[in-house]
């Protein structure tokens, strides 16, 4: 492969005027991502009309920028206040939010900061290397392999509970509100009438709801997020992060290769790469009794591979014009609108704006932690403001992100709604996590299982002579029976102990 384009990339953009749009872009993404209902998708779309008038390269550098720090700007407010500013940080939550109430903020933040950033460095680093082969692998998901990869997702909910059996009825719980709608066929389900849900279910209230509501419910009798004193934001603290990293150089190569994977299938996206991640770790990892509790793997395994996911959507969308998620599909129009066509002629007709883009997605990972740094020492200060002031702005901003997914005020009371059954199932500990993801997972699941039917009504053994199904299916059996060999196995070994 000849890296020449590459490495004269790096000599393009490394001007003050570039480097200035990265720095700005970034600002703006990361802003954008700590805000509950904002994503970078959002700011790509806000800024989209500005780049009519740049060259491509300004247009593509300041785009990028945006897209690199929506992606970390989530992880901040899931684990300072439990709300995910995007669907992809809902991983995050789960480690980072118990790692903050015990005081572990500036660490946690620095875990986060450091994943995104070794996530997305690898995540540009497979973009380069194997863009071609991988992309034209993508080409051979059908219905009925992204029906599988969406089983494969689902099949962690057991997995996500202290109690298998509560998870499993949480996630079905969650894939029966996820067939709500019209479906492929254009029939409604489960809408009674309502407009606003022929749609399905919004993605961005139900994550508030059942995720933050609850939450919030749950301070109201606290003076402070966090109970006894409470650390000053350390600069040494969140550089530490990186001994952490250092200490787990498999974990987070792993992550990193499996966010890129999930990344380059369609409509997969950051959101299932995290949760795969995070539930690969947990049942690996020596410590999995541990996950949920606050601990750095469990960060780790979801900001890098939300991160580097984003590498493989790239992938796809440029060799092969095919979005691997949302604000790829934005980035898509914005190639679309400088009059090109995205396909593999775009490496030919276009090749040293392509390979320089790709140089400065390298320059913004470091921008990303510069201003990132900043970004997480003002946070750590929302832990000293008392809840009696803290609870109406986190409440005026879920209500204003959930209004903001649509302009509809129907969401903000979906909202509330989600956040009540959140709450009732946090009281008798059924994990909400399980729901959620059946919820993102289900329409797919639903949408591919009917074209699959369609396809193969009259010979579905023909399914299962696809190696892609086959491998698929495999790894779904033992995702779901790996867990309960694991946990008979400690059992044992505590047995045998005592």
């Amino acid at each position: 492969m000849d890296f020449t384009p590459f490495i004269e990339g790096f000599a393009i953009v490394l001007v003050p005027k570039y480097i200035a749009y990265m720095f700005f872009g970034v600002f703006f993404g990361l802003v954008l991502g700590t805000l509950p209902g904002l994503t970078g998708t959002l700011g790509i779309a806000l800024m989209l009309p500005f780049t009519y008038t740049m060259d491509p390269l300004t247009a593509l550098v300041f785009l990028l920028s945006i897209y690199s720090g929506g992606l970390f700007g989530g992880a901040i407010t899931a684990i300072m206040i439990n709300t995910p500013g995007s669907p992809a940080n809902i991983a995050t939550i789960l480690d980072g939010y118990p790692m903050m109430k015990k005081g572990l903020a500036s660490e946690a933040l620095g875990l986060a900061l450091a994943s995104s950033v070794v996530g997305g460095l690898i995540g540009c680093v497979s973009l380069l290397l194997i863009t071609e082969p991988l992309a034209n692998l993508s080409l051979k998901f059908g219905p009925a392999e992204m029906f599988m990869v969406a089983v494969f997702g689902l099949s962690v909910v057991g997995s996500l509970g202290s109690e298998p059996l509560k998870g499993v009825f949480s996630g079905l719980f969650g894939i029966l509100l996820g067939t709500i709608g019209m479906n492929a066929n254009g029939i409604e389900r489960g809408t009674f009438g309502i407009l606003y849900l022929l749609d399905g279910i919004p993605l961005i209230p139900c994550l508030i709801g059942f995720l933050s509501l609850p939450e919030i419910l749950s301070l109201i009798s606290q003076q402070y997020v966090v109970h006894g004193e409470i650390s000053t934001p350390s600069f040494v603290k969140i550089l530490s992060a990186w001994k952490e990293i250092a200490k787990r150089p498999v974990q987070v190569i792993a992550t990193s290769i499996l966010g890129v994977i999930v990344g380059i299938m369609p409509a997969a996206g950051a959101t299932v790469a995290s949760l795969l991640s995070y539930n690969q770790c947990k049942q690996f990892c020596k410590r999995r009794k541990l996950f949920g509790t606050g601990i750095p793997e469990g960060i780790i395994a979801s900001e890098t591979a939300n991160n580097a996911s984003e590498g493989g959507a790239m992938s796809t969308m440029l060799v092969l014009g095919i979005p691997g998620s949302a604000s790829t599909a934005m980035l898509l129009g914005a190639l679309m609108l400088q009059g090109w066509v995205p396909g593999p002629n775009l490496f030919i007709d276009h090749r040293d704006i392509i390979y320089a883009s790709i140089s400065s997605l390298f320059v913004q990972q470091f921008v990303m932690y510069i201003v990132g740094m900043v970004l997480c020492l003002c946070a750590a200060y929302v832990l000293k403001v008392p809840v009696r002031y803290l609870i109406p702005c986190v409440l005026l901003f879920m209500v204003l992100g959930a209004f903001a997914n649509r302009n509809a005020f129907f969401d903000s009371v979906l909202m509330l709604v989600f956040g009540v059954m959140g709450y009732i199932m946090k009281q008798y500990d059924f994990p909400v996590m399980p729901t959620v993801l059946g919820i993102i997972l289900g329409p797919i699941a639903d949408r591919e299982l009917l074209r699959t039917v369609q396809m193969y009504s009259d010979n579905y053994w023909a399914v299962f002579q696809k190696p892609i199904v086959v491998v698929l299916l495999l790894i779904s059996v033992a995702s779901i029976l790996l867990p309960v060999i694991l946990q008979h196995r400690d059992k044992k070994h505590e047995r045998a102990a005592s």
